[in-house]
Protein backbone atom coordinates (compact mmCIF):
# COMPACT_ATOMS: atom_id res chain seq x y z
CA UNK A 1 0.00 0.00 0.00
CA UNK A 2 1.33 3.61 -1.31
CA UNK A 3 1.99 6.25 1.43
CA UNK A 4 0.15 9.33 0.86
CA UNK A 5 1.12 12.83 0.65
CA UNK A 6 0.88 13.83 3.84
CA UNK A 7 3.48 11.22 5.62
CA UNK A 8 5.71 13.15 4.04
CA UNK A 9 4.90 16.26 5.71
CA UNK A 10 6.87 15.18 8.80
CA UNK A 11 9.93 14.61 7.17
CA UNK A 12 10.30 17.58 5.08
CA UNK A 13 9.48 19.24 8.04
CA UNK A 14 12.18 17.60 9.91
CA UNK A 15 14.69 18.52 7.48
CA UNK A 16 13.44 22.07 7.25
CA UNK A 17 14.11 22.25 10.92
CA UNK A 18 18.17 20.43 10.46
CA UNK A 19 18.72 22.20 7.86
CA UNK A 20 17.87 25.70 9.86
CA UNK A 21 19.85 24.84 12.65
CA UNK A 22 22.86 24.20 10.26
CA UNK A 23 22.75 27.29 9.18
CA UNK A 24 22.26 28.82 12.59
CA UNK A 25 25.54 26.82 14.07
CA UNK A 26 27.55 28.30 11.10
CA UNK A 27 26.55 31.52 11.38
CA UNK A 28 27.30 31.17 15.60
CA UNK A 29 30.50 29.54 14.69
CA UNK A 30 30.98 32.48 11.70
CA UNK A 31 30.48 35.42 14.69
CA UNK A 32 32.23 33.84 17.41
CA UNK A 33 35.53 33.52 14.79
CA UNK A 34 35.11 37.44 13.94
CA UNK A 35 34.64 38.47 17.56
CA UNK A 36 37.83 36.90 18.47
CA UNK A 37 39.48 38.54 15.64
CA UNK A 38 37.70 41.65 16.62
CA UNK A 39 39.03 41.05 20.16
CA UNK A 40 42.79 40.87 19.12
CA UNK A 41 42.76 43.46 16.87
CA UNK A 42 41.49 45.36 18.84
CA UNK A 43 42.68 44.44 22.74
CA UNK A 44 45.74 42.53 21.70
CA UNK A 45 48.34 44.38 19.57
CA UNK A 46 50.29 46.21 22.49
CA UNK A 47 48.37 49.22 22.95
CA UNK A 48 46.28 49.91 26.11
CA UNK A 49 42.92 48.14 24.42
CA UNK A 50 40.36 46.89 27.15
CA UNK A 51 42.61 49.04 29.83
CA UNK A 52 41.37 52.21 28.11
CA UNK A 53 37.50 51.08 28.33
CA UNK A 54 38.69 51.30 32.02
CA UNK A 55 40.85 54.43 32.44
CA UNK A 56 38.76 56.51 30.77
CA UNK A 57 35.37 56.71 32.93
CA UNK A 58 37.91 56.42 35.85
CA UNK A 59 39.76 59.71 35.35
CA UNK A 60 36.48 61.30 34.37
CA UNK A 61 34.95 60.00 37.65
CA UNK A 62 37.83 60.70 39.61
CA UNK A 63 38.02 64.36 38.43
CA UNK A 64 34.42 64.95 39.21
CA UNK A 65 35.58 63.49 42.36
CA UNK A 66 37.75 65.98 43.28
CA UNK A 67 35.57 68.64 41.86
CA UNK A 68 32.46 67.83 44.47
CA UNK A 69 35.04 67.32 47.16
CA UNK A 70 36.20 70.52 46.93
CA UNK A 71 32.81 72.63 46.10
CA UNK A 72 31.15 70.08 48.39
CA UNK A 73 27.87 70.01 46.26
CA UNK A 74 25.14 67.83 46.98
CA UNK A 75 24.72 66.79 43.28
CA UNK A 76 22.53 67.36 40.60
CA UNK A 77 19.03 68.54 42.14
CA UNK A 78 20.09 66.43 45.22
CA UNK A 79 20.94 63.64 43.56
CA UNK A 80 24.54 61.82 43.94
CA UNK A 81 26.71 63.37 41.52
CA UNK A 82 28.70 60.51 40.45
CA UNK A 83 25.85 58.30 40.15
CA UNK A 84 24.84 61.07 37.82
CA UNK A 85 27.92 60.80 36.05
CA UNK A 86 28.06 57.20 35.48
CA UNK A 87 24.41 56.82 34.68
CA UNK A 88 25.51 59.58 31.26
CA UNK A 89 29.09 58.49 30.68
CA UNK A 90 28.52 54.69 29.83
CA UNK A 91 25.44 54.65 28.06
CA UNK A 92 27.49 57.22 25.93
CA UNK A 93 30.44 55.29 25.61
CA UNK A 94 28.27 52.33 24.78
CA UNK A 95 26.74 54.13 21.85
CA UNK A 96 29.83 55.81 20.59
CA UNK A 97 31.31 51.99 20.10
CA UNK A 98 28.47 50.52 18.83
CA UNK A 99 26.89 53.61 16.65
CA UNK A 100 30.19 54.38 14.61
CA UNK A 101 31.39 51.86 11.73
CA UNK A 102 32.65 54.16 8.64
CA UNK A 103 33.80 52.08 5.93
CA UNK A 104 33.41 48.67 7.69
CA UNK A 105 32.41 47.10 4.21
CA UNK A 106 35.70 48.49 2.28
CA UNK A 107 37.99 47.89 5.75
CA UNK A 108 37.31 44.13 5.78
CA UNK A 109 36.32 43.61 2.47
CA UNK A 110 39.15 40.50 2.51
CA UNK A 111 36.44 38.91 4.88
CA UNK A 112 34.03 38.45 2.75
CA UNK A 113 35.56 36.09 -0.29
CA UNK A 114 34.61 33.84 2.55
CA UNK A 115 31.35 32.26 1.23
CA UNK A 116 30.08 32.22 5.16
CA UNK A 117 30.83 35.50 5.72
CA UNK A 118 28.47 38.61 5.40
CA UNK A 119 28.48 42.39 5.95
CA UNK A 120 25.94 41.62 8.62
CA UNK A 121 27.78 38.79 10.52
CA UNK A 122 30.96 41.39 10.32
CA UNK A 123 28.65 44.12 12.02
CA UNK A 124 26.67 41.80 14.48
CA UNK A 125 30.28 40.55 15.80
CA UNK A 126 31.54 44.17 16.11
CA UNK A 127 28.73 45.18 17.72
CA UNK A 128 28.63 41.99 19.99
CA UNK A 129 32.07 42.70 21.26
CA UNK A 130 31.71 46.58 21.84
CA UNK A 131 29.04 45.50 24.11
CA UNK A 132 30.71 43.38 25.78
CA UNK A 133 33.45 45.06 26.44
CA UNK A 134 31.85 48.51 27.41
CA UNK A 135 29.57 46.46 29.60
CA UNK A 136 32.33 44.62 31.47
CA UNK A 137 34.21 48.02 31.53
CA UNK A 138 30.52 50.05 32.80
CA UNK A 139 30.46 47.00 36.00
CA UNK A 140 34.01 47.11 36.94
CA UNK A 141 33.99 50.77 37.37
CA UNK A 142 30.54 51.13 38.87
CA UNK A 143 32.06 48.10 41.30
CA UNK A 144 35.19 49.99 42.19
CA UNK A 145 32.83 54.10 43.12
CA UNK A 146 29.99 51.92 45.28
CA UNK A 147 32.55 49.88 46.92
CA UNK A 148 34.76 53.34 47.83
CA UNK A 149 31.22 54.81 48.76
CA UNK A 150 30.86 57.23 45.70
CA UNK A 151 28.12 55.80 44.53
CA UNK A 152 24.64 54.50 45.31
CA UNK A 153 23.45 51.37 44.75
CA UNK A 154 21.09 50.52 41.47
CA UNK A 155 17.42 50.35 42.13
CA UNK A 156 15.78 49.09 39.28
CA UNK A 157 17.81 46.88 37.42
CA UNK A 158 15.12 45.84 35.40
CA UNK A 159 14.78 49.37 33.67
CA UNK A 160 18.75 49.51 34.12
CA UNK A 161 19.52 46.74 31.95
CA UNK A 162 16.40 47.52 29.83
CA UNK A 163 17.95 51.14 28.73
CA UNK A 164 21.37 49.89 28.14
CA UNK A 165 19.96 47.12 25.74
CA UNK A 166 17.62 49.13 23.67
CA UNK A 167 20.77 51.81 23.78
CA UNK A 168 22.76 49.14 22.12
CA UNK A 169 20.02 48.28 19.70
CA UNK A 170 19.76 51.43 18.53
CA UNK A 171 23.29 52.07 18.11
CA UNK A 172 24.20 48.95 16.07
CA UNK A 173 20.93 50.06 14.02
CA UNK A 174 22.46 53.55 13.80
CA UNK A 175 25.84 51.58 13.07
CA UNK A 176 24.25 49.56 10.04
CA UNK A 177 22.93 52.67 8.22
CA UNK A 178 26.71 54.78 8.90
CA UNK A 179 28.73 51.99 7.63
CA UNK A 180 25.98 51.52 4.55
CA UNK A 181 25.96 55.32 3.78
CA UNK A 182 29.59 55.88 4.24
CA UNK A 183 30.75 53.73 1.12
CA UNK A 184 28.73 55.60 -1.06
CA UNK A 185 30.69 59.38 0.39
CA UNK A 186 33.85 60.02 2.10
CA UNK A 187 31.86 62.85 3.43
CA UNK A 188 29.71 60.96 5.73
CA UNK A 189 32.78 58.95 7.37
CA UNK A 190 33.92 62.54 8.17
CA UNK A 191 30.48 63.70 9.49
CA UNK A 192 29.78 60.73 12.02
CA UNK A 193 32.13 62.13 15.08
CA UNK A 194 30.87 65.17 14.55
CA UNK A 195 26.82 64.17 14.76
CA UNK A 196 27.90 62.28 17.39
CA UNK A 197 29.24 65.18 19.10
CA UNK A 198 26.35 67.73 18.12
CA UNK A 199 23.91 65.29 19.38
CA UNK A 200 25.50 65.33 23.10
CA UNK A 201 23.39 68.66 24.42
CA UNK A 202 20.25 67.00 23.73
CA UNK A 203 20.81 62.96 24.17
CA UNK A 204 19.96 63.40 27.64
CA UNK A 205 23.29 62.21 28.53
CA UNK A 206 23.35 65.72 31.08
CA UNK A 207 20.30 66.07 32.35
CA UNK A 208 17.03 64.94 33.21
CA UNK A 209 13.81 65.20 31.07
CA UNK A 210 12.19 66.37 34.22
CA UNK A 211 14.10 69.37 34.25
CA UNK A 212 12.94 70.40 31.16
CA UNK A 213 9.81 73.05 30.42
CA UNK A 214 6.64 71.42 29.45
CA UNK A 215 7.57 72.70 25.75
CA UNK A 216 11.00 71.66 25.77
CA UNK A 217 10.06 68.37 27.59
CA UNK A 218 7.86 66.93 24.47
CA UNK A 219 10.82 68.16 22.00
CA UNK A 220 13.18 66.57 23.21
CA UNK A 221 11.08 63.03 23.71
CA UNK A 222 10.73 63.36 20.28
CA UNK A 223 14.35 62.51 20.07
CA UNK A 224 14.73 58.53 20.94
CA UNK A 225 18.14 59.26 22.81
CA UNK A 226 16.52 60.39 25.85
CA UNK A 227 14.40 57.78 26.30
CA UNK A 228 16.88 55.40 26.54
CA UNK A 229 18.35 57.89 29.30
CA UNK A 230 15.61 57.95 31.28
CA UNK A 231 15.18 54.39 31.73
CA UNK A 232 19.00 53.94 32.59
CA UNK A 233 18.96 56.67 35.37
CA UNK A 234 15.74 54.95 36.38
CA UNK A 235 17.54 51.91 36.68
CA UNK A 236 19.82 53.70 38.94
CA UNK A 237 17.72 55.73 41.10
CA UNK A 238 14.79 54.48 41.11
CA UNK A 239 11.66 56.69 42.83
CA UNK A 240 13.98 59.30 43.55
CA UNK A 241 13.24 60.75 39.54
CA UNK A 242 10.36 60.94 37.61
CA UNK A 243 11.71 59.12 34.60
CA UNK A 244 9.56 60.08 31.20
CA UNK A 245 10.07 57.74 28.10
CA UNK A 246 8.37 55.40 25.86
CA UNK A 247 9.19 52.06 25.40
CA UNK A 248 7.32 51.53 22.21
CA UNK A 249 8.59 54.89 20.81
CA UNK A 250 11.94 53.50 20.88
CA UNK A 251 11.64 50.06 19.47
CA UNK A 252 10.03 51.88 16.70
CA UNK A 253 13.03 53.79 16.15
CA UNK A 254 15.16 50.90 16.08
CA UNK A 255 12.83 49.16 13.55
CA UNK A 256 13.10 51.76 11.24
CA UNK A 257 16.75 53.00 11.55
CA UNK A 258 17.67 49.45 11.28
CA UNK A 259 15.66 48.94 8.33
CA UNK A 260 17.44 51.88 6.77
CA UNK A 261 20.56 50.75 7.83
CA UNK A 262 19.72 46.85 6.06
CA UNK A 263 19.17 48.30 3.11
CA UNK A 264 22.05 51.53 2.78
CA UNK A 265 24.07 48.14 3.59
CA UNK A 266 22.89 45.82 0.79
CA UNK A 267 22.52 48.73 -1.74
CA UNK A 268 26.08 49.67 -1.09
CA UNK A 269 27.32 46.15 -1.06
CA UNK A 270 26.98 45.42 -4.97
CA UNK A 271 29.43 47.94 -5.86
CA UNK A 272 31.93 47.30 -2.46
CA UNK A 273 35.51 47.52 -4.14
CA UNK A 274 38.95 48.49 -2.71
CA UNK A 275 39.10 52.25 -2.32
Amino acid sequence: MKKGNSDNIPTHSHRAWELLLDRLRIQKAVISALMIREVVSRYGRGNLGFLWLLLEPLALVTGVILIWGLSQSDGKNGLPIITFVISGYMPLTLWRHVSSYPRLMSNNFGLLYHRQTSVFDIIIARTLTELAGVTAASLIVYFFVLTSGFASPIANPASLVLGWLLMAWFGFSFGCLAAGLSERSEAVSSLIQPFQYLLLPISGCFYLVSWLSVELRHLALLIPLPHMYEMIREGFFGSEITAHYSIPYVIIWCIVVNTLGIWSMLSSRESLSFR
